[in-house]
């Protein structure tokens, strides 16, 4: 990364003002909605690196968007080519994962960010506070990525220890983001308006009753309708990674997920995220946060999979609702939604 107008003390002792993170025995997880301690300090750092200018592009560098992120360290980040050109919660998850990262990597001493964030790494003996590294030595995050790293010994966990894994709670260690606005009727939009304006809600879906949407990893998800979260399918992976199309044993097809069931007894699934916001047991309503997009599980790329089963056990075609809530604001009960042709 590249710091535009501070030098590094400044983002070190601006960094060292907030309390110390996970003192209370947290533990690793996948790129998070910000707690209000990461949400201070992703603050900080886009004010010291951009004047929170999400568009900020550096003179003579790849470096911009709010972080300044180099297109080295960006690498393509939500399927954008540079950071600049990313809605900015697409540019807070990239920034989310690389403090969480430090933090993981460093036994959640905040002091370590600044010195990361300036050299892409800690100097063998520690951060040293009180001494600026020199310019020159201003360089995108080491090659041997600390995010890549932490987020292999979570997929390692997962796979290994899965009950342990759900039992202290590192699969959902993702705090909802802010809630969008439920529409008049109780539905809400399953993503950021600016992006679900566009989506196609006409698209048919492959072999059954469901609806696909691709989108960048990292997307806010939100229930499009309240209720009690039943199940929350963890399987961190990509099924054709793990060569689950020749042996599937093992691999589960919605990878990381959310069920909800609404008061009506309809089953809402959404599937293929890369972190959940939520626990079996929640009583969430529309408009929370329950998912950010990714591509785990039967996934070609990353994408939301949304599927409504209504109490009499069939399965119902989403779009006819999506159409409704995109156009009208308003939903529909899904026991009047089609059964039939939205497949092929």
């Amino acid at each position: 990364m590249k710091l535009l107008a501070a030098p590094a003390l400044a983002v070190v002792v601006g960094l060292l003002s907030f309390p110390v993170l996970f003192a209370t025995g947290d533990t690793p997880r996948l790129a998070c909605a910000p707690s209000g301690e990461i949400d201070a300090i992703l603050a900080t750092i886009r004010t010291l690196e951009s004047g929170a200018d999400y568009t900020a592009r550096a003179s003579g560098s790849s470096a911009s968007g709010a972080y300044q992120f180099t297109d080295a360290t960006w690498a393509g980040w939500g399927g954008y080519t540079t950071a600049w050109q990313a809605p900015p919660y697409v540019q807070d998850q990239k920034a989310i994962a690389q403090v969480q990262a430090i933090l993981d990597a460093n036994d959640g001493d905040v002091s370590a960010i600044g010195v990361v964030w300036f050299l892409g790494h800690l100097p063998r003996t520690g951060p040293r506070v009180g001494h600026s590294p020199q310019p020159r030595r201003r360089q995108h995050p080491h090659p041997s990525s600390v995010p890549a790293a932490v987020d292999d010994r979570l997929r390692d966990a997962a796979r290994t220890h899965p009950s342990r894994y759900q039992r202290h709670g590192w699969w959902r260690g993702c705090l909802p983001g802010t809630p969008i606005e439920v529409l008049a009727d109780g539905y809400a939009y399953p993503a950021p308006l600016e992006l679900f304006a566009t989506a196609p809600v006409d698209a048919a879906h492959h072999d059954y009753p469901a609806w696909d949407w691709g989108l960048p990893s990292g997307t806010p998800i939100y229930a499009v309708r309240g209720g009690t979260v039943t199940a929350v399918p963890y399987w961190p992976d990509n099924w054709w990674d793990h060569g689950c199309g020749t042996h599937p044993d093992g691999c589960q097809p919605c990878g990381i997920g959310v069920t909800i069931d609404d008061d009506a007894g309809n089953r809402w699934n959404y599937c293929h995220g890369n972190a959940v916001h939520v626990q079996v047991g929640d009583t969430v309503t529309a408009g929370t946060q329950i998912l950010s997009s990714g591509n785990t599980g039967r996934s070609s790329g990353p994408h939301l999979h949304l599927q409504i089963r209504t109490p009499d056990g069939r399965l119902r075609c989403p779009q006819p609702l999506l159409r409704s809530l995109r156009h009208l604001a308003t939903g529909i009960d899904p026991t009047e939604l089609p059964t039939t042709g939205c497949s092929y």
